[in-house]
């Protein structure tokens, strides 16, 4: 893992190193000399336009941090060189690697990713054929006052039907964490809530309450305070979804067919004993760490 992200690191930092040092050419402007190298506008605009689109915007409004970030790099640079890191070992193993990544992804985006696109047919096929993944289930709202004993509860219905608003009572009187609420539940769906509860909001109708319900946690009076109906997301706003999936499928094909073709014109072949040698090779480790 830590191999990984130094590996990473590295790719990164050589993509951005890329095109610094050298010293201007024509009308470039140099902003900072660091030991005999040059970090010029053009390495600045450079460094900016290899950032992604969010992050640009962050850089445009922080443009002295990133020179100084720029100037930090280009510290660490000159000091590892001179104190010969870049002939390490480990270090050119890293690079390798990294070099190795930065390759392949490349092939990848150019094999694969730029080749996978999503046409309008397709999207509104897509969406024709899985309507059903698109579809909101029926919403129901409540509020409710959840008190100990009966007695409270016809006490709390006829102080409704004197009047009393019900939000008031419940953060008054409820005992459930939803009365600082004014008893909202929220909006639930079938199966989300206890059986009691539930059907009593489905035989209500909106701004309806309900009489005493009890239940394992005490005494309700409940109000079905809105309900939305099931609804199909209409193909605009399920559209980035299903391009995404599409595309998702799309990729894998590309990828897996890059792979087998790549396999049979470059000749992969297992020698006959490869997976004996594996195999020996971690009943080896086990034995070394017993």
């Amino acid at each position: 893992m830590r191999t990984a992200y130094i590996i990473l690191s590295l790719a990164i930092f050589i993509a951005n190193l890329s095109g610094c040092g050298t010293k201007p050419a024509g009308q470039d402007k140099i902003l900072v000399t660091v030991a005999n190298k040059f970090i010029t506008l053009k390495d600045f605009k450079h460094k900016i336009s290899r950032l992604p689109p969010y992050y640009q915007s962050i850089a445009e409004k922080n443009k002295k941090s990133l020179l100084e970030d720029m100037i930090v790099e280009d510290l660490f640079m000159e000091d590892a060189v001179r104190k010969s890191i870049d002939r390490d070992k480990e270090v050119k193993e890293l690079l390798d690697e990294a070099k190795k990544k930065i390759i392949i992804a490349k092939l990848i985006k150019t094999e694969v990713d730029d080749k996978v696109s999503v046409s309008e047919d397709e999207a509104k096929n897509f969406y024709e054929d899985h309507k059903e993944d698109f579809k909101s289930p029926q919403m129901w709202r409540a509020s409710h006052i959840l008190v100990g004993s009966e007695s409270d509860a016809k006490n709390i219905l006829a102080e409704l039907s004197g009047g009393k608003s019900f939000e008031e009572i419940a953060k008054e009187r409820s005992i459930d964490a939803t009365a600082t609420r004014g008893g909202d539940v929220g909006y639930f769906r079938k199966g989300q809530v206890i059986p009691e509860f539930e059907s009593t909001c489905f035989s209500l109708t909106v701004g309806e309450t309900s009489g005493i319900v009890h239940t394992q946690f005490g005494y309700h009076i409940i109000k079905l305070t809105d309900m939305k109906n099931e609804v199909i997301q209409p193909f605009e706003e399920a559209r980035p979804v299903i391009e995404n999936e599409i595309k998702l499928k799309k990729r894998n094909e590309i990828f897996n067919k890059l792979v087998a073709d790549l396999r049979d014109k470059y000749r992969v072949r297992y020698e006959d004993d490869a997976l004996k040698v594996l195999d020996a090779v971690a009943a080896e480790k086990k034995t070394t760490k017993e």
